[in-house]
């Protein structure tokens, strides 16, 4: 495991406290929940570059995955499906495989994906990991980034193929100019990347300032596009929701470039805003109004079917209001662990860097001050 002078941990520490009911999750801060230690951080979540490979595996096994979680609500589930088609997808090379390296290689390659789902879901974030919001600074590579940023194109494609509604909604906020953003964050973040391969670490720090810089318009047109579709009559709540992702993805980017210039102060204000932005989209949408906004205007309140239809729609807002809440707890605590770095006398490109080369848990845990 990375370790920056001792200060990281075992994800299983959290865990145990964690499944005892001692520790709880609060966006990317463990805090302790029973005990003489009650209301104080434990520590602080981030991930890793197992995380990115993990992403990248998944996303690698195709739809399957995908699919496979959201019918079960399991992401074990659907990792495991995905460690099958995973080695199934090397079906055509298994015999070349096993020729150069043997069958151990096939194999190590989903045991590990198994083993990082375990770890995710011993901690009670696997739903969380997987999903467009992330966990932490959540940006440690291209791979995670590249991840995320396919899921939401994903979810967008898929509610383009809904109603006409829907795709009327999409061409106002030009679907064009949306791949178009895609395109460009996904460029910004490869540039974040090699500038970590670069030798002059001042010529690097201009290349994270300079996307820095260049990623804020793009946080800003998602934000304009979700505040479009959410204060639309009727309100776009689904098609927003992936919007808000990607602003919250733009977001995570500016921040983890800005702690890799050790700009602690620029960091924690981009993480703020950021912040803001996210509840103030959607922080006074409640449960109540995701449920309303499903059921159809032309149901009579007083028919059987509105009750029936009024059920589906509670089962199906739960979920997305949990994920609405845990994002904007995400993006309130980004920048949680910057006073505790400062205090340990770490740097948070120290701390992006172990991150980023930690291959085997692909969740840290920063420890707080005792």
């Amino acid at each position: 495991m990375s370790d920056v002078g001792g200060l990281f941990i075992a994800s299983l520490d959290a865990a145990t406290g964690i499944k005892a009911g001692k520790l709880r999750i609060v966006g990317s801060v463990v805090r302790h929940v029973a005990g003489p230690l009650k209301g104080k951080i434990h520590s602080y979540l981030q991930e890793t570059g197992a995380a990115g490979a993990l992403l990248e595996s998944v996303s690698g096994a195709g739809s399957t995955f995908a699919k496979t979680s959201m019918t079960t609500g399991n992401p074990i589930a659907g990792a495991a499906v995905a460690s099958t088609q995973l080695a199934s997808s090397l079906g055509g090379n298994v015999q070349n495989e096993i020729i150069r390296r043997g069958v151990k290689r096939v194999e190590s390659k989903v045991d590990a994906l198994a083993s990082g789902m375990q770890t995710l879901e011993n901690l009670g974030v696997a739903n969380l990991a997987l999903s467009a919001t992330g966990i932490g600074v959540s940006l440690v590579g291209f791979g995670i980034m590249n991840a995320r940023l396919s899921r939401v194109e994903q979810t967008l494609a898929a509610l383009t193929e809904s109603t006409d509604r829907i795709l009327a909604a999409v061409e106002r906020i030009r679907q064009d100019q949306l791949a178009s953003e895609f395109s460009a964050l996904r460029s910004q973040v490869k540039l974040f990347e090699e500038a970590w391969l670069m030798s002059n670490q001042e010529r690097a720090t201009q290349v994270w300032l300079d996307v820095a810089q260049a990623t804020r318009p793009h946080q800003d047109r998602f934000e304009g596009r979700a505040r479009e579709l959410l204060f639309a009559m009727p309100p776009e709540f689904d098609l927003a929701d992936p919007i808000i992702d990607a602003l919250a993805l733009a977001g995570g980017l500016r921040v983890a470039c800005l702690m890799a210039c050790n700009e602690s102060e620029a960091a924690s204000s981009a993480a703020s805003e950021n912040a803001r932005q996210i509840e103030g989209l959607t922080g006074t949408v409640g449960k109540a109004d995701l449920v309303m906004a499903r059921i159809p205007s032309s149901i009579d309140r007083a028919s059987l079917e509105w009750a029936g239809a009024l059920a589906a729609a509670v089962d199906e807002a739960a979920p997305i209001a949990q994920r609405w809440r845990q994002r904007e707890a995400i993006a309130a605590t980004r920048a949680a662990p910057l006073a505790q770095l400062k205090h340990d006398g770490v740097t948070p490109r120290e701390w992006l860097k172990a991150a980023r080369e930690e291959q085997n848990e692909p969740i840290l845990l920063l420890k707080a001050a005792e």
